[in-house]
């Protein structure tokens, strides 16, 4: 076999792992979602990527009740589609104003406070969408 068909033939088994390693990546992130939708169906659920150029890259998801206070933050972060969500739960219990004053701080991680940052402005429209389809009614 010459040398080009054997480095033709490594690239389409990359593609075939990386593929199988990405449609594995995404059952686990549907898993996660519909988990987290169906414990906490009376809250909101936000999600926010960031995605890593050099570095890491992170997805978030946020779950917050009416009150607007977490009751649930999962972050997903890694270089490899062997990543997997684990829960912050030194995000459980605190408004959503005093996550956006955390993730502001220069000393937190940039990836990671992108990623909250715009799962929390998700949650803001749902939330006033949903306030304004109430006071319509």
């Amino acid at each position: 076999m010459a040398l080009w068909q054997m480095a033709l033939l490594a690239l389409v088994v990359a593609w075939i792992l990386q593929s199988a390693g990405v449609w594995l990546q995404m059952r686990h992130y549907q898993n996660t979602f519909g988990a987290l939708r169906t414990q906490w169906s009376d809250g909101v659920l936000g999600a926010g990527a960031a995605p890593g150029r050099l570095g890491k890259g992170v997805i978030v998801l946020i779950v917050v009740d009416s009150q607007r206070v977490v009751r649930r933050l999962c972050m997903m972060q890694g270089r490899s589609v062997f990543s997997k969500f684990r829960e912050r739960h030194d995000f459980d219990g605190l408004e959503i104003a005093e996550v956006k004053s955390a993730v502001a701080a220069p000393a937190f991680e940039r990836g990671v406070g992108v990623a909250i940052s715009k799962a929390i402005e998700q949650i803001e429209k749902v939330t006033a969408s949903r306030e304004a389809s109430e006071a319509a009614a």
